[in-house]
């Protein structure tokens, strides 16, 4: 979960943001457990390519699996999983980009099974046994690899050279 105090609110104009919503310069983690980093596309309703994204920060698996079903998979546009220092061998904490999620039922209840860019497969809790699929699993999510950093919409990016300069 994420926590923000008042002295860290960051005041938008009513005319820029969203009605009702309210922005923070700094947020805590209390608990350090795993979270994660959705990023999705907006409707290009312009048609020119140049659609716009924002990005998720979920702190738990189950809201990361609804933002799934609820967003549709062709609209993501990636997923990392942010793990706490606990579980790395250099006690900071790093990224995992994800590239398949699984919605697993076993028989002590639901789970998440993920699967990183190297092929390895993970869980985003702190349930500490490797991922073992239960009696049904749904694939929520299947990423291509993200071997090819594209830093723009256009197709020169997908290249080892991109003639916009935005490389």
């Amino acid at each position: 979960m994420f926590l923000s105090l008042p002295q860290y609110e960051f005041q938008v104009p009513q005319g820029i943001r969203e009605p009702g919503s309210r922005h923070w310069r700094v947020v805590e983690m209390p608990l350090h457990a795993p979270w994660f980093l959705l990023t999705v596309a907006h409707a290009d309703t312009e048609g020119d390519g140049l659609g716009m994204s924002h990005t998720l920060c979920i702190a738990w698996e189950s809201d990361l699996a609804g933002a799934l079903q609820a967003i549709g998979a062709d609209r993501v546009q990636g997923l990392v999983a942010m793990m706490p220092a606990w579980s790395s061998p250099t006690g900071q904490w790093f990224s995992r980009p994800v590239t398949e999620v699984w919605l697993d039922t076993h028989e002590s209840g639901k789970f998440m099974t993920f699967t990183d860019a190297t092929g390895e497969k993970f869980d985003g809790g702190i349930r500490g046994n490797p991922p073992k699929a239960g009696v049904a699993s749904e694939l929520l999510l299947r990423l291509p690899s993200v071997g090819v950093r594209r830093s723009c919409r256009r197709r020169c990016c997908a290249s080892t050279s991109c003639s916009s300069g935005s490389r």
